[in-house]
């Protein structure tokens, strides 16, 4: 299971649901962001970061991005890149 990082804490404890309504996209957007295989555009990095201030929560952009940093690559190894055997 990758790493809580203060970014995923936030995004959980707000709900997935909620914040995709907030910045109005679609909630497999803010799934595949938890995942980090992909990252938020900077515009809807600063809503995050200004929707954790409204809540009282320290949120830099730096630890956003670096949610991508350390889940992705806890995703996206060399060996997980290697296609499945074909089944029979």
């Amino acid at each position: 299971m990758p790493a809580k990082t203060k970014f995923d804490l936030f995004v959980r404890e707000f709900g997935v649901e909620n914040l995709a309504r907030r910045l109005a996209v679609n909630p497999s957007a803010i799934y595949h962001w938890l995942r980090g295989s992909t990252s938020p555009h900077p515009s809807n990095a600063i809503k995050i970061q200004r929707l954790a201030k409204q809540r009282g929560v320290d949120l830099s952009l730096d630890e956003i991005y670096q949610h991508f940093r350390e889940v992705g690559s806890e995703n996206y190894t060399t060996s997980s890149l290697k296609p499945e055997p074909a089944r029979a």
